[in-house]
């Protein structure tokens, strides 16, 4: 069996407990509303019940939780929880928020999708695709990634990853084509967003980066964390307007079957 990429092993994982991440995440972009009529369907439609692996802040299932019969949102950090549970949606009757790792919490009854925002890179496969294939009798997962667009900005940007990110052991890779060459996932569909705007503030766009694996305050050393922040700045403000940067959004939704490998 294939080894997941670098950089993705379960002590990498754990920054998402930090409180300083857990602060920073709502200044990540949101996933686009124009998305969620194909998330419900793909999700098993209205009245389904569904999975939010690895929930986080939980903006697509807080959003889609009126259409769907129940949503059971995991994540192993009780702070992410905690703030989910505080934004709008978040106290919806039919959310039942669960803390701990998907590979380990209890789950009675069955499911009609699982979806993963954002955070099946982190799991571990087979352990994970085994368990689902019992709660989620179709089989079926729902992947939804985001990424920012090419930018004046990306290539100074990315040199700025490898050169103050905590987790050096990164590597690049695409979570579809890993699952898809490890035999974890035949995929159904696929559908890319096309590019869309966004604004934000310098300052929030700079936050919107601690989120990120790698980048959390509180395991960069303060010297890191200004310079990198400085460095940030230096790089987006040419392309500024009264201190705000436009950013383009790409999403991705790929929808399939899980299964294990021979």
């Amino acid at each position: 069996m294939p080894a997941k990429p670098r950089g993705l092993e379960r002590h990498h994982a754990e920054q998402f407990c930090d409180a300083s991440i857990v602060e920073a995440y709502t200044a990540r972009p949101p996933y686009p509303a124009a998305l969620d009529p194909l998330l419900i369907e793909v999700g098993g439609g209205a009245g389904a019940r569904v999975l939010d692996l690895g929930c986080g802040t939980a903006e697509l299932v807080r959003r889609l939780a009126p259409t769907f019969q129940s949503v059971t949102a995991i994540d192993h950090s009780e702070r992410m929880i905690a703030r989910a549970r505080m934004l709008p949606g978040g106290g919806a009757p039919n959310i039942r928020w669960m803390i701990g790792r998907v590979e380990d919490v209890a789950l009675e009854g069955t499911f009609s999708a699982a979806f993963a925002a954002q955070s099946f890179h982190w799991f571990d496969w087979p352990v994970l695709v085994r368990r689902l294939m019992d709660w989620v009798p179709s089989h079926r997962l729902v992947l939804v990634e985001r990424r920012e667009g090419p930018a004046p900005w990306t290539e100074p940007l990315q040199a700025l990853y490898r050169r103050f990110s905590t987790n050096q052991d990164f590597e690049p890779y695409d979570l579809v084509e890993e699952l898809r060459t490890g035999h974890f996932l035949t995929v159904h569909g696929t559908m890319t967003d096309r590019a869309q705007p966004f604004r934000q503030t310098i300052d929030d766009y700079v936050t919107s980066l601690h989120s990120q694996n790698g980048f959390s305050r509180d395991r960069m050393s303060l010297a890191d964390a200004g310079a990198f922040d400085a460095a940030v700045r230096a790089a987006v403000a040419p392309y500024a307007l009264e201190g705000v940067v436009r950013l383009s959004v790409i999403t991705r939704v790929v929808w399939g079957s899980v299964s294990l490998p021979d």
